[in-house]
């Protein structure tokens, strides 16, 4: 069997290449969605509206055919298609090309006056999600929308988030006649109904750089205990975070730690709780002073609090107002797989964390800092140390060897 994928643009025949025209044309059934089944009956009488699953199960049952299928899709092939799908499950004997299309983005990019080489590409259709992490660290981000996530739901989100006014470019039915592209910000186009299958552009003119290295006189500082600079970057070296990771800081203080794990969870969110309410303002504040929007804070007591967050993949406790089994015992039972980093500056906390670790199941692994900054005293300069801090972590499952951090 023969199975041509094709993409075809964002829906007007006339965005169609020739190769794509002529493959559609010979193919001995043509398998489609139903908006483009218009389409497809301009150049053939054998279009058929299929589901994914249908399509891919044809696929794999009629394998040894000689039969040729051409499978018609919107956009491009190589742009969040079916075609990654096909790729992927189609049997060996099954010989497979992909004609490719004009994608939605490169359309609509065009049509705003865009290009798209730093362009952050993001698919929200079908699917849950937040424009929020993209938004806040890239300049330009485009958006599939749909479904779950519509256009206006995104953009009421983006306000809550305090992006309101990041400008945005909407495009429904593109190519078609009846195409409409509309420009605002955030908050002016948010009470806007939108078609279901609209594209964003958003443009945020001061988007915050997830690489810099946040130091200690960045903050606003409070009242609340703050990690400092050194002991926050072997923390963060420790927890690996990774850009579509989500996170939990339980015990947040003045949100230091907080707005440093979220910037390496630049496409997720990091979910924080705080009990003291001025410490839970500070983290605002923070969060505002530095553009960070990718944080949920809540002010309250952990582990209940914590009951409503989803299923963390890393775990930073700065402080556990004496409840950190109950917190672990949250944390694993919601993730057995999450990675814990425990901070503690008592040999009591040290004690209980590496006891808790261990009772769980969970192999811990610890770190001393030392840290001693350098002070001026008239004309000399002496050496300040500060208080030793111990880092704890669960390394590995005891109970079943699974490896790394990352896997239990």
């Amino acid at each position: 069997m023969k199975v041509k994928v094709i993409g075809a643009g964002p829906g007007d025949p006339g965005m169609l290449t020739r190769r794509a025209r002529e493959a559609i044309a010979a193919a001995d059934r043509v398998y489609t969605s139903d908006h483009l089944l218009k389409l497809v009956e301009k150049l053939t009488d054998r279009g058929e509206v299929r589901s994914v699953g249908d399509t891919l199960e044809l696929i794999r049952r009629s394998a040894g055919s000689g039969e040729t299928l051409a499978v018609v899709a919107s956009g491009d092939t190589g742009f969040y298609s079916i075609a990654s799908l096909i790729r992927r499950d189609a049997p060996p004997a099954v010989e497979v090309e992909f004609l490719c299309g004009i994608s939605s983005m490169q359309y609509f990019a065009a049509a705003c006056g865009f290009g798209y080489e730093e362009m952050k590409l993001v698919s929200l259709h079908g699917r849950e999600g937040s424009l929020v992490p993209f938004v806040c660290y890239h300049r330009h981000v485009f958006a599939l929308t749909g479904g779950a996530a519509s256009a206006q739901e995104l953009l009421k989100e983006l306000c809550r988030y305090g992006l309101e006014d990041v400008k945005v470019y909407a495009g429904e039915r593109l190519s078609m006649a009846d195409e409409n592209i509309t420009e605002g910000t955030a908050s002016e186009l948010s009470e806007r109904s939108f078609d279901p299958l609209t594209v964003l552009i958003l443009v945020n003119e001061s988007p915050r750089d997830p690489e810099k290295t946040l130091s200690d006189g960045d903050f606003v500082r409070g009242k609340a205990p703050m990690t400092k600079e050194a002991v926050r970057e072997l923390s963060l070296s420790w927890l690996e975070i990774r850009p579509a990771e989500t996170i939990w800081d339980v015990g947040a203080g003045t949100g230091a730690m907080t707005c440093a794990m979220a910037q390496r969870a630049r496409e997720s969110f990091v979910f924080a709780v705080e009990k003291n309410p001025e410490a839970v303002e500070t983290v605002r504040q923070n969060m505002d002073r530095l553009g960070i929007r990718n944080i949920q804070i809540v002010c309250g007591e952990a582990p209940a609090e914590l009951e409503h967050f989803p299923a963390p993949d890393r775990v930073f406790v700065g402080g556990s107002s004496g409840n950190l089994n109950a917190i672990l015992d949250l944390v694993f039972r919601k993730n057995r797989n999450a990675c814990v980093l425990i901070t503690a500056v008592t040999l009591e906390t040290l004690s209980e964390a590496v006891s808790a670790l261990n009772e769980r199941g969970k192999e811990p692994e610890v770190r001393c800092v030392n840290v001693a900054d350098a002070r001026p005293l008239g004309r000399y300069h002496l050496m300040k140390a500060e208080n030793p801090v111990y880092l704890i972590r669960n390394v590995r499952s005891v109970k079943n060897e699974e490896g790394t951090c990352d896997e239990g």
